[in-house]
């Protein structure tokens, strides 16, 4: 009988093994665009982290959302900017979008509003007067951010490499994947 007791519980952990392989597997595969949306990568980094990160691990994607948050980048490689890309009803970031110097035009600088609700490009001439400046991220924006996969880190999800797609290029793959514009 107690042979009998421990067979079972091998085979009911081999199920609960096998059943776990499958939901690993249950993650749809990106398509070849590399597009996802804020929920769902956050959904699968939710639900099954372990497989999210095979799913991700240093691919090139555009993630689809709402800017939480732009702040200026501390890290050591001299990095611009920081973009957290969030849903509205989480007050904490989901994505964290780390734009480097080649996200920056030629000659730009970065400005990061005191409140991180705003980062602008500014061109200066050679007299060092601004000649040009232009809003890269705004709160509350649904925008279009293209990056590697980096890492998974208390509950942030890490971009690299960072570039904001133009206005055409996200519509183009919004309409790709049914997804409505306001």
């Amino acid at each position: 009988m107690k042979h009998l007791l421990s067979l079972a519980a091998i085979l009911c952990g081999l199920s609960l093994v096998s059943i776990e392989a499958q939901d690993a597997q249950a993650l749809a595969p990106l398509p070849p665009d590399g597009f996802v949306t804020l929920q769902q990568i956050v959904s699968d980094f939710s639900s099954q982290p372990d497989a999210a990160l095979q799913k991700y691990n240093g691919a090139r994607i555009v993630v689809y959302g709402r800017v939480g948050q732009v702040s200026k980048s501390d890290d050591e490689d001299g990095n611009p900017v920081v973009v957290y890309l969030q849903n509205a009803n989480n007050p904490t970031p989901d994505v964290r979008c780390v734009f480097n110097t080649a996200g920056v035009p030629q000659g730009g600088e970065v400005n990061v509003e005191n409140n991180d609700s705003e980062a602008d490009f500014y061109h200066r001439n050679n007299e060092g007067n601004i000649t040009s400046e232009r809003a890269i991220e705004i709160v509350g924006e649904q925008v279009g951010i293209r990056g590697t996969f980096d890492n998974f880190v208390a509950g942030d999800i890490i971009l690299k490499e960072c570039r904001r797609l133009r206005p055409e290029s996200l519509a183009k793959l919004l309409a790709a994947h049914n997804i409505p514009t306001e």
